[in-house]
Parts: structure tokens; sequence; C-alpha cells
């Protein structure tokens, strides 16, 4: 009975440090991309928390989240090109809706998509 409790043979041995890396790679390029994310979905949700939002202009809150973005580091995009502010009525509607794409290995690429609305509602006397 014990001769045949080697263990894992080499093959299987090769096969687990391979998923293992390959585990390890996969989360190290796409890992960051879902932490910039998570960090610009908090801001722009203390952003609607704040009680000033209501006085801001569409400019001094596109001004304030970009100055956001780069404290957090996040200096390869602009707030334009993530996200679509605009105002309907009484609401401020603010639509992010954005894509990465980066490369896993050689030709294969990881792509995530983001998309996410946030709204708010603006006294009437609201100037824009």
């Amino acid at each position: 009975m014990r001769t045949s409790q080697r263990g894992m043979s080499y093959w299987s041995v090769l096969f687990g440090v391979g998923l293992f890396g390959l585990i390890i790679k996969v989360s190290s390029t796409i890992g960051p991309v879902y932490l910039d994310y998570f960090a610009l979905d908090k801001m722009l949700q203390a952003k609607f928390k704040e009680p000033q939002v209501d006085a801001f202009e569409l400019k001094q809150f596109t001004t304030d989240l970009s100055a956001q973005m780069d404290r957090n580091n996040m200096r390869d995009r602009k707030v334009e090109d993530l996200m679509v502010i605009r105002r309907e009525g009484n609401k401020t509607i603010v639509e992010l809706d954005y894509e990465e794409r980066r490369n896993l290995m050689s030709n294969l690429d990881v792509v995530a998509h983001f998309k996410k609305s946030y709204t708010s509602e603006k006294p009437d006397g609201f100037k824009e």
C-alpha cells in the first residue's frame, strides 16, 4: 500500500506551477484596472454626498474631480474620457462609461468595460 503513495508527479508539479504563474499574471494585469475603477467610484459617491455639490457648476465639478484623480495617481486619463456629465432639469447625471485594455501576453489582451450612472437632485435655482 505504501508503494502506491509516492506523491505528485513531475507533470502535476509543472501544471501547478504554471497555473499559479498564470493566476499571478492575470491578477497583476487586471488588478490595477479594477483598483482604479473602485477608487473612481468612491470619489464620485463621495462627491454626491457632499452638501456643497449643489452649489458647484459643471466646470467646477469636473475640475475638482480631475484634482482628486491626480491625487489618487490616475494621471493617464482625463475626466472627459471616462464620463459624461450633464444636467436634465433639477438633476445632475454623471455617466461613467469606459473600457480599459491591457496586454496579457503576446497578442492576447484583457478588456474590462465599466458602466455606472450617478444622479443627484438639484434645487430649482441652480446655475450652470
